[in-house]
């Protein structure tokens, strides 16, 4: 599996993602922001095994207010059917929804 980068989300910006739930039942979450982080430079003992990523991004998406995913990783499904598991945590809520946050780094 490739490691996906910001350009893999930005084009998904304001789309829904499907997250099945245990009752058959599927919660829609809203990607509603793809923010660039600042980058790191890779440290000179950085081991050659491990892919390092230099360009960190974050990704914000909404859900309804009434159910709260548990943190942790989260198997959705965009709009053309890809399957992503995807590592999420609960950041705030208000009129709009629960917010989550999805960091790459």
């Amino acid at each position: 599996m490739e490691m996906m980068t910001i350009n893999d989300f930005v084009p998904h910006k304001d789309k829904v993602y499907t997250a099945p739930l245990v009752d058959g039942s599927a919660l829609e979450l809203r990607l509603t922001a793809v923010e660039a982080l600042p980058g790191v430079e890779k440290p000179g003992n950085w081991p050659q095994s491990l892919t390092f990523r230099e360009a960190p991004f974050l990704l914000t998406f909404v859900g309804p207010a009434e159910i709260r995913l548990a943190d942790g990783i989260v198997s959705m499904q965009d709009d053309n059917g890809e399957v992503l598991q995807i590592g999420l945590t609960a950041s705030a809520k208000d009129e709009n929804g629960i917010y989550y946050r999805a960091i790459f780094n």
